[in-house]
């Protein structure tokens, strides 16, 4: 069997002329500008900023026509787009004045100044609303709201910061508002790390990477489900992006689970568990990771670093939830004449592997990031182009361009609205007041303010993206974990896990509803199951507080004892969730499991001996009885 994967080579052949659509041509403009910023990085930050948000606006909405019913509908949205420009253009021919020449938050605004930035705001949130959903869109009108109403609520709540003028003079004129961090990292970091993805597709690295999954895990028990755990896991330290994965690696590897015997909504679970974690992976992770480096001003090779271990045992959980479902259903292997061989999957694209070995190595190593993408794709064309194996037309290279501008939409625009909240809170004092609500309601109690910091990063990702939740628990939350004297990058870690794991935490798990659809099962139960599934991974950022060693930041003693610790904790609740250790279990059993995993988090060392004595035993028993019970059944 050969897989193949990814948006660019599964789709339908394509034409020059095909790009003289307005959608292909605004995406083409808008990637070829992000070229001409890296090619130039003199031009003016603000502009770059600007042009950037200008293009993901227009973008989106011409992506969204569809919607629209009435042909005059349709032609005023072209005009929506071509106003979208506007604000681009007038912020790059004010660039010196703005810069240079203008004092923020003294010298007052023009009409021209005012005018353009209340329109690219506007035009945002609608886009907004239509490619992200109301959620996003209504949480930062809800802040916008509150920036004015601040003179009129009584008590620590209210504030002085109101008038109409400084409120675009934070969020149009400057870098503090809508192009601020949060705009930066998806301007300066992010496009080019989708475009290395959406360049490796081309020349084959996706097939290479399910190819290779399906080779090495496919002969096991459920091996289509460990080779989703696996394929995404690789795909993921490519793409960075959750729903990418699903659909990049789903459309082959949940057919194969169903074919094997998982039924419909397990197969989507994990295929949404899996490729929710692609973000928790080195070197690209998600665009969250780079706002991370930003805001704690680290260099992003130690993000990279610290999160090698928890990926890994984030995957090494749902390897044993699938490996124990499968001996639970009984469930075989893949055809070995069905599998692709290692072998031949190496010798026909082995040398895709290079340009991620590039990017790892240039990540670690702390080259500038944005340098490491760019290098790592222009290496793939060259690689590409060498072999028959992955050679690609030249056409298929532009349609990657229009790709990336694409998918960019869904980083762009949540970063560009997390910028107008984040200047919100900055300018009126609410982070502040709103960490000491957080140490207030959690009495102090640093076990309290986790569970409590949990809660809210997953609150604020339903119906978000993972950058925008990140962001806002980042600004809301983290400060409350730094204050009771968690390490800065153990606190922004443990809230960044959790903006990951709401992809799969409902009401809203985007990532489950698309792995639904292409199982073809229902999406809110699909969602349950996948947030059952992910259960075992909600250990590690407690286990991460409780051993900064996971981070690779401190003892080595500290990082080898949390390994055990959650490695204890996964066994017990994968057998909870199951219902299968060595033979079915019971409910009493499930229960008695997931107490036990649930035990081997709370601190101290009596605690974890207790609870390793208890797993230790009950493993050997249900092992032993088991093994009585099949001689027992098995005929004389």
């Amino acid at each position: 069997m050969s897989a193949t994967s990814g948006e660019i080579e599964s789709a339908p052949a394509i034409r020059w002329c095909d790009f003289l659509a307005p959608t292909p041509l605004v995406a083409l403009a808008w990637s070829g500008f992000q070229l001409a910023f890296y090619l130039w990085p003199s031009i003016s930050t603000l502009s770059q900023r600007a042009c950037h948000v200008s293009f993901g606006v227009a973008l989106a909405l011409l992506l969204t026509r569809g919607k629209l019913a009435s042909g005059a509908m349709r032609a005023f949205n072209y005009v929506l787009v071509g106003l979208a420009a506007l604000p681009a253009i007038y912020i790059v021919t004010s660039a010196e004045r703005l810069m240079n020449e203008r004092i923020a938050g003294v010298d007052p605004l023009t009409f021209s100044d005012q005018a353009f930035g209340l329109l690219l705001i506007a035009l945002l949130a609608e886009a907004s609303r239509r490619a992200m959903g109301l959620g996003i869109t209504l949480l930062a009108a809800l802040f916008v709201a509150y920036h004015f109403a601040g003179p009129y609520i009584p008590g620590a709540m209210g504030h002085n910061f109101y008038s109409l003028e400084q409120f675009v003079d934070v969020q149009f004129l400057n870098l503090n508002g809508l192009f601020g961090v949060p705009t930066g990292v998806s301007t300066e970091v992010v496009f080019y790390f989708i475009l290395f993805a959406a360049v490796y597709d081309v020349f084959g690295g996706g097939r290479m990477i399910i190819d290779l999954a399906m080779a090495l895990t496919g002969r096991r028990v459920g091996g289509p489900a460990k080779a989703a755990v696996v394929a995404s896991g690789m795909m993921g330290s490519v793409s960075g992006s959750a729903v990418a994965n699903v659909m990049s690696t789903g459309i082959f590897t949940i057919p194969l689970m169903k074919r094997v015997g998982y039924d419909s909504r397990f197969a989507a679970s994990v295929e949404a568990v899996a490729s929710t974690g692609g973000q928790l992976v080195p070197p690209v992770m998600g665009a969250a990771a780079f706002v991370m480096a930003d805001m704690l001003q680290t260099p992003y090779s130690k993000i990279a670093i610290a999160a090698i271990i928890p990926s890994l045992l984030y995957y090494f959980a749902l390897i044993i939830v699938v490996d124990l479902q499968a001996r639970k259903l009984g469930l075989g292997s893949v055809d070995a004449a069905e599998l692709p061989r290692v072998a031949t999957t190496l010798r026909e694209r082995g040398h895709m592997l290079i340009p991620l070995v590039l990017l790892c190595y240039q990540v670690v190593a702390g080259y500038p990031v944005d340098q490491a993408a760019m290098q790592a794709g222009m290496l793939t064309i060259v690689l590409g182009m060498m072999r028959k194996t992955t050679r690609a037309p030249l056409i298929s290279i532009v349609q990657a361009l229009q790709v990336s501008a694409e998918r960019t939409i869904s980083v762009a625009l949540p970063c560009a609205v997390a910028g107008i909240i984040v200047a919100v809170i900055a300018y009126s004092g609410l982070g502040t007041k709103f960490t000491s609500l957080m140490v207030m309601l959690s009495g102090g109690s640093l076990p309290a303010m986790l569970v409590l910091a949990a809660l809210g990063a997953l609150i604020l990702g339903c119906g978000m993206p993972t950058t925008s939740a990140y962001i806002m628990a980042a600004v809301l939350v983290a400060p409350a974990l730094v204050m009771l004297k968690v390490d800065a990058l153990v606190a922004h870690f443990f809230i960044f896990y959790f903006a990951i794991l709401s992809m799969v935490t409902p009401p809203v798990a985007l990532a489950a509803y698309a792995a639904a659809a292409i199982a073809k099962t229902e999406a809110s139960p699909t969602g349950w199951k996948a947030l059952l599934l992910a259960s075992p991974g909600f250990i590690i950022p407690f286990a991460v507080v409780l051993h900064p060693g996971l981070l690779l930041t401190g003892d080595a003693a500290d990082a080898v004892w949390g390994v055990i610790n959650v490695l204890v904790g996964f066994a017990a609740l994968a057998a909870a969730i199951t219902g299968y250790l060595f033979r079915p279990l019971n409910g009493g059993w499930r229960a008695y499991f997931a107490l036990l995993g649930i035990a081997n988090m709370l601190p101290g060392l009596i605690i974890s001996i207790v609870t390793f004595s208890l797993l230790f035993c009950s493993c050997a028993w249900l092992w032993r009885d088991a093994r009585t019970s099949r001689r027992v059944a098995a005929p004389i």
